[in-house]
């Protein structure tokens, strides 16, 4: 059976249910941080991000009126991150999840397209985002999706690599 997945931008009565999403959703990669510190840090970044200020759009995924999946979007790399120093003055996407028990239901994919439709709507073709070396099926699902690393802007540090991907429309 498909059920039709719909995409709407988010309400602050949703901002819990999305935190319950995106831990649900990162919780497989804890083992992957060098630290509990540094797990507990990435927590509690996941429920402090549905009020940061600098989200441009907060995006949904529902099925049958259930949130199923979540993904923000920032003006800029900089809106993204704003501790770092990155160049890019493109939409950029952040904590994209999906409940995994509904994974396969093409939710991420119907999320990075409403992505790439809103970096349109503010005259941009393309869309960044970063990704953990770790995180092999979000890899994927960017690599089938379309999206190509841009090594310019990949990097390697403390253990880990931060990969950022471009998508151009």
């Amino acid at each position: 059976m498909t059920t039709a997945v719909t995409i709407h931008p988010a309400t602050e009565a949703d901002h819990e249910e999305i935190v319950h999403i995106l831990i649900e959703s990162y919780s497989e990669y804890r083992d992957t941080f060098q630290t509990q510190e540094q797990w507990e840090h990435y927590l509690k970044d996941i429920r402090e991000s549905p009020s940061n200020p600098y989200i441009k759009q907060l995006w949904i995924a529902k099925i049958d009126n259930q949130i199923v999946g979540t993904v923000q979007l920032f003006e800029t790399a900089h809106k993204a991150y704003p501790n770092f120093e990155l160049p890019i003055d493109y939409p950029f996407i952040r904590l994209l999840g999906v409940d995994p028990k509904w994974r396969g239901h093409g939710i991420a994919r119907e999320l990075l397209q409403q992505c790439v439709e809103s970096a349109k709507d503010m005259g941009k073709n393309t869309v960044y985002l970063y990704t953990g070396g770790q995180m092999v099926n979000a890899i994927r699902l960017y690599q089938r999706f379309g999206f190509v690393e841009d090594p310019e802007f990949s990097s390697e540090s403390g253990g880990g690599k931060a990969i950022c991907y471009r998508y151009d429309s």
